[in-house]
C-alpha cells in the first residue's frame, strides 16, 4: 500500500517545465503586456485540462498557461512535501502516533588522535589545540545509551562517545581532548534554524553546527576539519504509556557490510534489504550539503564539496588569522541543508518560488554543486544510469536542448532518492574529525 501510494504521488507530479530555465521572465513579461487583468483572473478558475487545452491551441495564451503551468507546480511540490509524510512508513521513538516522519539525527563529532606504537603500548601525542563545543542541548539524548551500547558491543569501550572534559563546571562547555577524544556535539540553542526537529528530519531541514578551536600552544594552528554521515537501522517495539502507542528504541545496527550479521535478531535484515540499506545511506549521504556560509536571506555559500573539509585558514582568511594566543578561541560554524527539490540546487535568487539555496547563477559553489552531482562523486538520483545523469546533469547546467525533460528526469529521480531514505533508514550520525 505504502509504495502503491509513492507511485501514484510520483505519477500526479507536473512534467512539462518551460525549454530554458529563461523562458519564464519573457512569457510572463509577453502576459503582462498582451492580456489583461480580468483574463488573468478567469484563467485561474479553469481546470487543469482547460488550461492544457488551451495551451495546444492558442498560441496567443502560451505565456498564461506557462505561468498557471508553473503555479500549478508549486502547488504540487508543496503536496508532495505534505505527502511525505503520509507514503513513508519509519520507526522511530520521537514519532507521534499516526505520524509518518523520516528519521531523527544523532549529531556528534569526533576527534582523531595522532598515534605512535612503542613495543607493545600505544601512545598519544599531544594536539596544540582542542575542541569545545558549548550548551545543554543534545540530539536525541534519550537515545544515546542504545546507540553507545551498540558502539561498546562492536567496538570497544574505548570507542563510546562521552559528554567531553567540562573545565569549569559552571559554564555548560565541553573539550574533546586527549583523554576524551570522542564527545557528543552539545548545542546552546534547540529550534528548526539549528537544526533540531521534533518529529525527525526531512527534505529541506537544515541546521548549524558550532564548535571552538582552543589553544594549548601559542602560535599557528591551521587544522582539517572533515565531515562525514553514518547511517542506522532501528530495532523498535510499541508500549501502550498512559493510554497511548509509543514507539520504544530498543537496538541500532550500523548501515555497512556488517548489517547483514544481524539477521537473527531481525530477520528483515536480508541481504537484499541490506543492499537497498546501504543505497539509501549514499543517497543521504549525498543530499545533505555542507557549507561554511550561510547569509540573512537563506543563501549559502562556501560549499564543502565531495570531499566535506574544510581547514581553519578558509574561515580565518586575514592576515596571521589563524595565529593563536596562549588559551585563545576562535569559533567556527558549519551549515548544513537537505535541498528539498533538484530544482532548489539548480535555479538562483531570481526564481525565489523555488527557494534556491544559491544565491547566483554563476560562482564557484554552482560549478562545484554540479560537480558534485555527477555519479562518479555522490549518489544524488535513484532510478537513472550515469549515463542518463551525466547528460541530462549538462543539459541543464548548459541551458540546452531538452532542458525540460532533464529537469523533470532528475527531479523526479531526485525525489524517489528521499523516498528511499525514508524507507530505509532509520538514523543518522553527522561525525566531524579533525587532526593537526
Amino acid at each position: 500500500m505504502i509504495d502503491d501510494k509513492a507511485d501514484k504521488l510520483n505519477n500526479e507530479r507536473l512534467t512539462d517545465l518551460p525549454e530554458s530555465s529563461s523562458e519564464y521572465g519573457g512569457l510572463e513579461a509577453e502576459l503582462q503586456k498582451n492580456l489583461g487583468q480580468a483574463v488573468k483572473n478567469e484563467m485561474h478558475k479553469m481546470s487543469d485540462e482547460e488550461m492544457v487545452e488551451i495551451y495546444e491551441n492558442s498560441n496567443t495564451l502560451k505565456g498564461m498557461v506557462a505561468k498557471r503551468k508553473k503555479e500549478l507546480m508549486d502547488e504540487k511540490e508543496e503536496e508532495r512535501k505534505k505527502s511525505l509524510f503520509l507514503v513513508v512508513k519509519l520507526g522511530v521513538v520521537m514519532g507521534v502516533l499516526g505520524f509518518i516522519i523520516i528519521f531523527a539525527s544523532i549529531a556528534w563529532f569526533t576527534m582523531n588522535r595522532d598515534v605512535g606504537t612503542s613495543g607493545m603500548s600505544i601512545t598519544t601525542s599531544g594536539m596544540p589545540f582542542e575542541i569545545e563545543v558549548r550548551g545543554q542541548y543534545i540530539e536525541n539524548e534519550s537515545d544515546f545509551g542504545v546507540v553507545n551500547n551498540y558502539i561498546s558491543g562492536t567496538y570497544g569501550s574505548d570507542a563510546v562517545y562521552e559528554n567531553g572534559e567540562q573545565p569549569d563546571e559552571n559554564y555548560q562547555y565541553f573539550r574533546a581532548t586527549a583523554l576524551k577524544d570522542k564527545i557528543i556535539w552539545r548545542k546552546e540553542t534547540q529550534d528548526e534554524a539549528h537544526g533540531h526537529y521534533t518529529d525527525g528530519l526531512e527534505p529541506n531541514s537544515c541546521g548549524e553546527l558550532k564548535f571552538w578551536v582552543v589553544a594549548k600552544q601559542a602560535g599557528f594552528h591551521d587544522p582539517t576539519f572533515v565531515f562525514d554521515i553514518k547511517g542506522y537501522h532501528a530495532v523498535t517495539h510499541t508500549e501502550t504509556q498512559n493510554g497511548v502507542s509509543v514507539e520504544i528504541l530498543d537496538d541500532v545496527y550500523e548501515i555497512n557490510d556488517s548489517l547483514g550479521d544481524y539477521v537473527t535478531e531481525d530477520p528483515t535484515l536480508t541481504s537484499s534489504m541490506v543492499l537497498q540499506k546501504k543505497e539509501a545511506l549514499a543517497y543521504i549521504q549525498g543530499h545533505i550539503l555542507f557549507f561554511r556560509n550561510k547569509d540573512e536571506n537563506g543563501y549559502y555559500s562556501g560549499f564543502l564539496g565531495t570531499d566535506r573539509s574544510f581547514k581553519l585558514s578558509d574561515v580565518y582568511t586575514e592576515e596571521n588569522g589563524t595565529y593563536f594566543t596562549l588559551g585563545e578561541k576562535k569559533a567556527v560554524t558549519v551549515y548544513w541543508k537537505w535541498a528539498n527539490t533538484f530544482e532548489q540546487m539548480i535555479y538562483d535568487s531570481s526564481y525565489s518560488s523555488y527557494s534556491p539555496i544559491l544565491r547566483d547563477a554563476s560562482s564557484a559553489d554552482r560549478t562545484a554543486l554540479y560537480s558534485y552531482m555527477q555519479p562518479s562523486n555522490n549518489s544524488m538520483f535513484f532510478g537513472l544510469t550515469d549515463s542518463e545523469i551525466t547528460s541530462d546533469l549538462s543539459t541543464v547546467q548548459t541551458n540546452g536542448e531538452g532542458f525540460s525533460v532533464a529537469v523533470t528526469q532528475l527531479s523526479n529521480a531526485y525525489n524517489d532518492a528521499d523516498q528511499e531514505i525514508g524507507d530505509k533508514v532509520d538514523y543518522i550520525l553527522i561525525e566531524m574529525t579533525t587532526d593537526n
